[in-house]
């Protein structure tokens, strides 16, 4: 009886040893949901708002160099155009936005868009790849057209140029 007793007595303890791996799962897994639920799913809480005394960051500065001010915005249609480099073989892909200084220059701009369009494309086909390629070279292509389409409008004028496009081949 001596060696059933031991047999019983290692199988309650293999039994034991069983439960309590069974119960380090469970609460692994539970810390783990928790912690999944944490990360993934709570809400975030949004900052306090600024109040009038706290100092504001400062303002955007637009391409011109001026702090911007609160700004209209007008989508242009995709522009394709050949560059000046020889043989024709590079063109310009170019997606813009133009910051407007206020609100009537979008309907200025609507009546004149053709015109306008003209001029933006005068601009990039006189420019070649070289001119274009650096970040200097896409800031200066900005200011040129900005103060090309400037020229043409009376009721306000474009106050920055943003490419959302930009692709030469």
């Amino acid at each position: 009886m001596g060696d059933e007793e031991r047999v019983e007595e290692v199988k309650k303890k293999g039994k034991g040893k069983l439960i309590l791996i069974v119960l380090l799962i469970i609460i692994l897994l539970a810390a783990g949901g928790g912690a999944a639920y944490f990360f993934f799913f709570k809400k975030k809480k949004k900052p306090p708002a600024p109040s009038a005394t706290a100092t504001s960051p400062a303002a955007p500065v637009s391409t011109t160099g001026s702090p911007a001010a609160p700004q209209f915005f007008y989508k242009l249609d995709t522009f394709i155009v050949n560059l000046a480099d020889e043989g024709g073989t590079r063109y310009l892909k170019v997606d813009m936005t133009l910051a407007l200084s206020n609100k009537q220059v979008e309907k200025e701009i609507d009546k004149k868009l053709p015109v306008i369009r003209d001029a933006i494309i005068t601009v990039i086909s006189n420019k070649y790849y070289q001119d274009i390629a650096t970040p200097a070279g896409k800031l200066a292509l900005k200011r040129e057209i900005m103060a090309r389409i400037n020229m043409l409008l009376n009721t306000g004028k474009v106050t920055d140029i943003y490419f959302t496009d930009f692709v030469v081949q």
